[in-house]
C-alpha cells in the first residue's frame, strides 16, 4: 500500500528567491497593484515599519529563506519519496475563463513548462524567474498518471467532485506553484508529480477552509488506499499571507499547524483569505492529508518590503 512519509510546506513567492537588493523592486510592483491599496496603507502603516525595511534586515531575512529552502531540499532527499503530490493553485496559467475548478487533479503522464520572455516581465521578476520557469527550451516533468487517476476515482467516492485534466493546451505552462517545487525543492533528482489544484483566488467557487481540510483528509485516504508500494510526499505550495502581509493571520495558521487542532484551520474567516493570501488553503488541504505526521520544523519570515506593509509571510515546514 502507498504510504505518506513526508509533508512539506513552502512559500513559492519570487521574494523567497530574490536577493535583498531586489526587494525594493517588488515593492514598486506592489504600488502598481490596486489590490494592495498601497497609498492608503502607506499613510496608515509607514511610521511603524521603518525598522523592517533596512538593507541589513532584508539581507538577514533573505539568508533565512535560503537556509529554509536548503533544509526542505535535504528533507526531501533523505525521505526519498517515489512520488510528489503537490497541492497548489493555478493563477491563470493552465486554466483561464473557460474553466476554473474548485478542486482538480492532473493525471496525464507529462507536464510542460513553456519558456517565458524576460522582456515581458516586470523588472523585479527578471532576476528570479529561474526559480519558477524556464526562459529557453520547454522543460518536461514526469507526472504520475496511475496515482492521479486513483486519487480522482477515490475522491469521487468520498463525495468530492474533482475536475480532471490529462493534457495542456499548447502554450499554457504548468503553474509556478508546481514548477517551484521542481526547480527549488526537489533538485537532487526528478520525482514524478501529481498536481492537485485548489481554487485559491477566483470567485465565486473558492472552497471554504473547512472544505479544504476535509478534502485533505480524503486525499490521504485516497493515497493510502492505492495498492502500489510507493512512498509519497505531500507538498503545500504557496502562502502564507501576501501581498498585504498579515502577521496575525499567519500566526493563527501556524498555531493551527503546531497544535494539530483542525478547528483553528477550519474556522479561519474566508474573507481573510483574500487574493494571494488564499494560498493558505493549500496548507489547510495538506494539513488534513498529513495530520498523522508530526511537525518537526517551521520557519517563518515576515518579508515586509514596503512602508505600505506589502510583502509575504514566507513560511517553510516539515512533517515526518
Amino acid at each position: 500500500m502507498a504510504k505518506i512519509v513526508l509533508g512539506i510546506g513552502s512559500s513559492h513567492s519570487p521574494q523567497v528567491s530574490s536577493t535583498a537588493d531586489i526587494w525594493s523592486l517588488h515593492a514598486e510592483r506592489d504600488r502598481l497593484n490596486p489590490d494592495t491599496h498601497y497609498e492608503e496603507r502607506e499613510r496608515e502603516l509607514g511610521h511603524t515599519l521603518q525598522e523592517q525595511l533596512s538593507p541589513e534586515v532584508w539581507q538577514k531575512k533573505y539568508e533565512a529563506c535560503q537556509a529554509a529552502v536548503e533544509r526542505l531540499n535535504r528533507e526531501i532527499q533523505e525521505a526519498d519519496p517515489d512520488i510528489l503530490v503537490v497541492v497548489g493553485d493555478d493563477q491563470e496559467e493552465l486554466f483561464l475563463d473557460e474553466a476554473k475548478p474548485t478542486f482538480g487533479v492532473f493525471w496525464g503522464s507529462e507536464l510542460k513548462d513553456f519558456p517565458l520572455r524576460l522582456e515581458d516581465l516586470h523588472p523585479s521578476m527578471r532576476p528570479v524567474i529561474w526559480a519558477w520557469h524556464t526562459t529557453e527550451n520547454i522543460d518536461y516533468y514526469p507526472a504520475h498518471s496511475e496515482l492521479g487517476k486513483h486519487i480522482i476515482e477515490k475522491m469521487m467516492i468520498e463525495g468530492f467532485d474533482v475536475s480532471q485534466s490529462t493534457t495542456q493546451i499548447e502554450g499554457r505552462s504548468l503553474g509556478h506553484a508546481y514548477t517551484f517545487v521542481q526547480r527549488r525543492l526537489a533538485t537532487h533528482k526528478t520525482i514524478p508529480m501529481v498536481p492537485v489544484f485548489v481554487n485559491c483566488f477566483y470567485k465565486p467557487n473558492q472552497p471554504t477552509p473547512a472544505r479544504c481540510y476535509e478534502f485533505g483528509q480524503a486525499l490521504r485516504r485516497a493515497i493510502e488506499s492505492w495498492e502500489e508500494d510507493q512512498r509519497v510526499a505531500v507538498i503545500a505550495s504557496g502562502g502564507l499571507s501576501h501581498f498585504k502581509l498579515d502577521e496575525h493571520l499567519d500566526q493563527v495558521v501556524i498555531q493551527g499547524l503546531k497544535s494539530k487542532e483542525p478547528e483553528i484551520l477550519k474556522t479561519l474567516p474566508r474573507e481573510k483569505l483574500e487574493g494571494a493570501s488564499g494560498e493558505i488553503l493549500n496548507w489547510i488541504v495538506s494539513a488534513g492529508a498529513i495530520e498523522h505526521l508530526e511537525l518537526q520544523y517551521l520557519e517563518y519570515v515576515s518579508g515586509y518590503r514596503s512602508p505600505a506593509g506589502t510583502g509575504v509571510g514566507m513560511t517553510f515546514a516539515v512533517w515526518r
